[in-house]
């Protein structure tokens, strides 16, 4: 256990990037005083954060081998495909659960029915459906400590489905749904036998529920996708399944690169669109609008972060980027594992854009973002960890990684498939050359 613990900790001080243990060195002509304590105080702020975010990471660490009592002179994999089983084991999951989506779908979609939908405090849409799926993933199909450390998008829920009423948070759930809710957890805890008790000690699961609440709420039920990703020990996601639950028929992808596992049943496109930037409903930023016109793509509307990646595999789009927030790592850890399965990746957007380096986001438990960069990051509403300290049209930079949630991905995103990814040059070649002869709005704005 002493030598695994050594071999991680190593490796997550090899996290550090060199730009935060660089020596700085100046020559020529003495720079004013006030400019040298400007350097140095960046500097400074860069090492804090370099150091919080290492002993985060390391912390983290420490919690999964805590939770997992790890012992390697115990384990041996029992298969030699264990991420491959897994992949299947979540897709016969999905399965189990989709009766019990579509019913609560059919009732949830027209806020006619009342009731069986509130609105959350960050302004997306909470579902009865959404906390039941995540509880019986969570509490049931993961049960026994399978894996080191579990993170789930509506951990803060509040679920009963042992004693009736059945409840989510202070919701009741109607009473006609109890028969499906019981069906479904039997099916449920019958798969959970089946995944390896030791295979998964030092992994951690991320698990989206319901990845576009607000389109299961609104009646858009085939761009909703359920997410499960699987990171290693170092937070870099190696397993995972995306999949639609509301389609006729149902549509997913799935994947472990390391173990060359791809699965899937998708909706490919009549005709591929190599071209086409996947771009979110909302407001495109001025980064990405100058970046489409300067790579001469076109703008393809898209919604929810699982629905995105498999459009990219479905060949409905040859790249989605973006500079802005507004997801989470529950968004990626499924969908940069399926995408990397199948060829391509989703990595951070600032390395990209440096060198054209593909750096993950860290997938870890965790209570600071290890992803934050001092002075980087624009204070938002949906990244923001107390929502009173962002003000609407202030500016503010963040120096301070407690002021951001531990799990919003605050700096972008570059996702292509496979068939992109002898693409990522010239999108990178356009990036440069936005933001070397482009004006202000040319460059990245990260929130």
């Amino acid at each position: 256990m002493h030598s695994r613990l050594v071999i991680l900790l190593a490796s997550a001080a090899a996290l550090v990037p060199p730009t935060a243990r660089r020596t700085v060195v100046r020559g020529g002509a003495p720079l004013r005083s006030a400019q040298i304590v400007e350097d140095l105080t960046e500097e400074n702020a860069l090492l804090r954060n370099e150091i919080i975010r290492k002993d985060a990471i390391i912390e983290g660490l420490l919690q999964t081998l805590s939770a997992s009592a790890m012992s390697t002179s115990l384990y041996t994999a029992a298969r030699g495909t264990p991420l491959t089983d897994l992949c299947q084991i979540s897709k016969e999951a999905c399965d189990a659960v989709t009766p019990m989506l579509l019913a609560f779908y059919e009732k949830i979609a027209d806020q006619r029915h009342g009731g069986a939908s509130k609105l959350k405090a960050d302004a997306t849409y909470f579902t009865i459906a959404d906390g039941i799926v995540q509880h019986m993933i969570i509490e049931y199909l993961f049960a026994g400590d399978k894996f080191g450390q579990i993170v789930g998008e509506e951990d803060e829920s509040e679920i009963n489905i042992v004693e009736k009423p059945y409840t989510v948070d202070d919701l009741e759930v109607p009473e006609e749904f109890n028969g499906i809710i019981d069906a479904t957890l039997v099916k449920v805890r019958a798969l959970a036998d089946r995944i390896d008790s030791n295979a998964f000690k030092t992994m951690t699961a991320f698990v989206d529920p319901i990845d576009g609440t607000r389109e299961f709420a609104t009646a858009r039920g085939e761009y909703v996708t359920i997410l499960l990703g699987y990171a290693d020990e170092l937070g870099h996601p190696t397993a995972g399944i995306m999949y639609r639950p509301l389609t006729e028929p149902v549509t997913w992808a799935a994947g472990a690169k390391s173990e060359e596992c791809v699965m899937g049943n998708l909706d490919m496109a009549e005709e591929p669109h190599p071209q086409g930037m996947l771009v979110t409903d909302a407001k495109v930023s001025p980064f990405i609008n100058g970046l489409i016109d300067e790579l001469g793509y076109e703008r393809v509307n898209s919604v929810a972060s699982g629905n995105r990646a498999m459009m990219l595999l479905e060949g409905k789009g040859g790249a989605y980027i973006r500079d802005t927030g507004g997801f989470a790592k529950w968004d990626t850890c499924a969908p940069q594992a399926v995408l990397e399965a199948y060829g391509g990746c989703l990595a951070k957007l600032p390395a990209f854009l440096k060198d054209q380096t593909l750096e993950s986001y860290t997938h870890l438990k965790t209570t600071k973002n290890l992803d934050f960069t001092p002075n980087q990051v624009h204070l938002t509403l949906s990244n923001a960890k107390d929502k009173g300290s962002y003000v609407k049209g202030v500016d503010v930079l963040v120096q301070d990684v407690n002021v951001v949630k531990e799990y919003s991905c605050i700096q972008g995103l570059v996702a292509v498939d496979a068939k992109a990814m002898p693409d990522l040059p010239k999108i990178h070649d356009a990036m440069m050359h936005m933001t070397t002869e482009g004006g202000p709005w040319s460059k990245p704005f990260y929130n």
